[in-house]
């Protein structure tokens, strides 16, 4: 007991010190001397129960809360042991352990010591949960299934491996993880409480609580390093126990008319502040996500300064010492959030801390603190992941991360917000919700108690604000570059290029993924069971999981990942062109691309990725990916496609045979990529002709997915097909299967013979696209690559890509095309031109039309329709027309209206256009 008075003296000593050099003071409406007051207060019941009365949705938060919850109050009565032998305590006299002491590491629990008068909360003695030594998963046993007065550091659990066999192992993080269920059963029980007065859902409640306390009040917080916790070995599994502080604003008044011992409380809340203010880490998300037992604890406090000076911490003050620590809002929207709102790591890590920030400042707003006011970008990062989804409304997978998609929640709490403060982000953010809500992404009876406590009753609506999506975007951090082309889920196409050293990324050089017919076909796997296990290691985090290519079949992060969720230093890639840039208008209604460069540092390989979408119809279109690698002696270019199979054809659709073969992995360093994971290999041996690689996708019985890649033939050039470890970021029909993978391999370098790959996706046996690919121009191959798409609707494009945007390229016919810029499409319908793009470019033509500009890196379209002409441009553009008479051409755009001057030439006529989206020119 001494040594729990002196650390709360301590610790109140710095705090009160800390107090004199606050940046804002902390606002003075802080009023709430009733119970409830963090989420909700006493004047908010009645609203609540209309709402559960009037509002369908509502009315099934509260039944599901009450069905999930009643059968354990109901057996409380009788029995109240029974739940309360669940918790997972240390009850045996002489190992009621009050002192908690870690490895180096902080991953697990080495020794105990000390011993309570009344059991402790037991810890979960390790930071993951445990695995098979095949690397399958323990399922989590269920409340009923527990034994009671468990007191064993080993439980019986059953392996997720084939045979489902039980084995008596360490439980590690399922200890806190079985203590979590319990304590959402207790917050339930407080709210319905609170909402009905039926006191045995109070008493059930209390009871736990008042256990969970009376342990947690004589323990200390784990000796370790500074991402030790105080009742989970991590800081971040004391967010487990965040319904315990809730409950406790709920119990308030029910534990003191009730006699409960309520001393407890004060050190308890004061214990996890204090933990999450000064642990942790600082440099990732990991102090964001602690932040609401932060606030939560912190609000429950009874000593104002105290509270105050906590409450500082979040609203002012960092906390950094080494790598732990907390970082206070300003510090927030400075360090970890883009200009947009994103969290500066991974998709899949935003909605945690976003979503725990949002919560937090939501309970400070309910107590008087207006932070979404101090903080508008919080309403930026609530509806921003939207912004980055795929047609399918989930978006890019890279890092090792699940599937992330735009958070609900988030939403809500911007919506409330936005709201009461009378922001006009307001119809943006209900705009984003229904996206959500009108493609059955979000329903709000699955809300849970925030919903029921916090949301509003309606969603505000303006039914003339739409949200509509960026053609185009960027995550410089990640150095992420995304295209896109229609929205629709089925039809729509977009892409994305990655590859940067950031927190939680992935080494896999200049990654890619796609989207087609419904589904991202070209997928980015995420990460493995857990950071250290050897799959995640040695394939997820590496090369060969990725749609990239490796140089030398030896590309890795230098150091070489060991394991862990931090860095893995590769470098990052460079954008060198991109139309449109990001948020920019596009010139083009078919075309778009991106020009990226990257030096692979493991092998010093120069390499470069420029990729493309080509719309031919609203229902159809393509994907071209051209990418150079320089290592002299080999390099893989990787494709990963969710589905049931691969086969190969011949550009006639006859099929190609395969044999078993044997990657040919790097020995020393022994295959750094991890070639090694991929089973059942079979080859095409070399294979000059190119060919016809088509995934198929069999979930459907009435219409069939399909991915055909059309690949150029190259000399030296040989196939591969394999069966990859299973992708968790695949729709749940294959999460569990095998993922397909393409490997086509250049003996040599592939700098002047590039891998060159078209991607037409679509729905439906023999409903492809494309029909042909063709290389038309191959003596400048180390610069330029042009190519003839042929499709099914009779359409061509002529498409070319260099490395050298000043130098001007002529056809083989010196009078058919002729180009200058980064990337130019040309589209024709039996012969006839039907358009002209320039991607960053100077100079564009085809048989008589042409676009020149002066500036470089201009980007414009021009569309030809018989005598209409439709143009497009971001600088001053000269249009040349062969062969034509025309006198006078006016430009018109909406409201605008301009006579343009006509120069006669020896040839026909040219013409200066100013910068103009969408403008029609008029010619007579």
């Amino acid at each position: 007991m001494a040594k729990i008075t002196q650390y709360i003296f301590i610790k109140f000593f710095a705090c009160f010190f800390v107090l004199f050099f606050l940046l804002i003071p902390v606002s003075k409406n802080y009023a709430q001397k009733t119970h409830p007051h963090i989420l909700v207060n006493s004047q908010d019941k009645v609203g609540i129960l209309n709402k559960i009365d009037q509002e369908i949705w509502a009315k099934k938060v509260f039944d599901s809360m009450l069905k999930e919850v009643a059968p354990y109050v109901e057996r409380h009565k009788t029995d109240p042991e029974w739940i309360l032998s669940r918790y997972l305590m240390n009850r045996v006299p002489g190992k009621r352990y009050t002192e908690f002491y870690s490895d180096n590491d902080g991953t697990a629990l080495i020794n105990y010591g000390g011993d309570a008068p009344f059991p402790t909360v037991r810890v979960s003695p390790h930071k993951r949960s445990p695995i098979t030594k095949d690397g399958y998963s323990y399922r989590m046993p269920t409340i009923d299934e527990l034994l009671p007065y468990d007191t064993s550091m080993v439980m019986n659990l059953q392996s997720n491996a084939p045979g489902n066999a039980w084995e008596k192992i360490d439980p590690q993080s399922f200890v806190e993880s079985i203590n979590a269920q319990i304590n959402r059963l207790v917050l339930d029980a407080s709210i319905i409480y609170w909402l009905t007065g039926k006191e045995e859902y109070a008493f059930f409640a209390a009871d736990l609580l008042s256990q969970w306390a009376r342990g947690a009040f004589y323990q200390n917080p784990i000796e370790g390093p500074g991402r030790t916790g105080f009742l989970s070995i991590q800081t971040l599994g004391d967010g487990r126990y965040e319904p315990m502080i809730l409950a406790y604003d709920f119990l308030y008044d029910f534990l003191r008319q009730k006699k409960y011992e309520t001393k407890y409380y004060e050190v308890v809340f004061e214990k996890i502040a204090h933990t999450m203010t000064f642990r942790g880490y600082w440099n990732n998300n990991w102090f964001a996500a602690q932040t609401p037992a932060m606030i939560f604890s912190a609000l429950s406090l009874e000593d104002e300064k105290v509270r105050d000076t906590y409450l500082n911490y979040y609203l002012n003050k960092d906390t950094i010492s080494g790598a732990y620590g907390h970082l206070a809002l300003p510090s927030v929207v400075k360090k970890w959030l883009t200009p947009d709102g994103h969290w500066k790591e991974p998709g899949g890590y935003h909605n945690y801390p976003i979503s725990s920030l949002l919560v937090s400042a939501m309970a400070m707003e309910k107590n008087g603190y207006p932070v979404y006011k101090q903080f508008p970008a919080l309403f930026d990062a609530s509806y921003v992941m939207l912004k980055y989804s795929f047609p399918n409304l989930t978006a890019s997978s890279y890092g090792d991360t699940g599937t992330p998609t735009q958070s609900p929640a988030c939403l809500e709490m911007g919506i409330l917000m936005a709201k009461k403060h009378q922001f006009k982000i307001l119809d943006q953010l209900t705009a984003s919700m229904n996206v959500l809500i009108d493609n059955k992404r979000y329903s709000r009876d699955e809300s849970g108690y925030l919903g029921l406590l916090c949301f509003l009753p309606e969603l505000p609506q303006k039914a003339e604000v739409r949200y509509t999506w960026p053609r185009s975007g960027t995550l410089d951090f990640a150095k992420l570059f995304l295209q896109r082309n229609g929205t629709d889920r089925n039809y729509g196409l977009m892409y994305v290029v990655q590859g940067a050293t950031y927190n939680h990324n992935h080494a896999n050089g200049m990654s890619m993924e796609l989207y087609g017919a419904g589904n991202v076909m070209g997928i980015d796997p995420g990460k493995g069971l857990t950071y250290e296990a050897p799959m995640h290691v040695n394939y997820y985090a590496q090369w060969a999981a990725h749609n990239t290519v490796a140089a030398g079949a030896r590309s890795s992060s230098v150091p070489y990942f060991r394991g862990g969720g931090g860095t893995k230093p590769m470098g990052q890639i460079e954008l060198a062109a991109m139309e449109p840039r990001a948020e920019k208008e596009a010139m083009s209604a078919f075309c778009s691309f991106t020009d990226t460069r990257y030096t692979d540092i493991s092998t010093k390989t120069e390499q470069q990725r420029t990729m493309a979408i080509i719309r031919t119809s609203d229902t159809s279109g393509y994907y071209i990916d051209i990418y150079r690698s320089a290592h002299p002696e080999s390099n893989e270019y990787i494709y990963h496609n969710i589905g049931n199979d691969l086969k190969f054809f011949s550009f006639d659709r006859k099929p190609v045979s395969t044999n078993p073969a044997t990657f040919p992995l790097n020995k020393d360093p022994f295959d750094p990529p991890g070639f090694r994971n991929i089973k059942d290999y079979q080859s095409t041996g070399e294979n000059g002709n190119g060919l016809i690689a088509l995934f198929s996708l069999k979930e459907d019985s009435v219409k069939e997915r399909f991915m055909q890649v059309l690949l150029p033939g190259e000399k030296e050039r040989e196939y591969y097909t394999g069966k990859a470890p299973a992708s968790g970021t695949a729709p749940h029909a294959y999460r569990n299967m095998p993922t397909p993978v393409l490997i086509s391999r250049q003996q040599g370098e592939a700098w002047t013979r590039p891998f060159i790959a078209v991607y037409d996706p679509f729905i439906g046996v023999s409903n492809y696209n494309v029909e042909k690919v063709e290389l038309i121009e191959r003596s400048n191959t180390g610069s330029l690559t042009a190519l003839k798409v042929s499709n099914k609707d009779q359409s061509e494009q002529l498409i070319f890509q260099s490395l050298d945007n000043e130098k001007t390229i002529l056809s083989p016919k010196r009078n058919d095309w002729e180009f200058k810029g980064n990337f130019g499409v040309i589209g024709l319908k039996g012969n006839a031109l039907t358009y002209l793009y320039i991607g960053e470019g100077t100079d564009l033509s085809y048989k008589g039309y042409s676009l020149k500009a002066k500036e470089p890196q201009s980007s414009a379209n021009l569309e030809v329709n018989g005598n209409k002409l439709l143009i497009s441009c971001n600088n001053e553009v000269s249009v040349g027309i062969a062969g034509s008479t025309m006198k006078k051409v006016i430009l018109k755009s909406g409201a605008m209206s301009k006579e343009l001057n006509v120069l006669r030439t020896k040839d026909g006529i040219q013409f200066v256009v100013p910068p103009v989206m969408n403008g029609n020119l008029l010619m007579d």
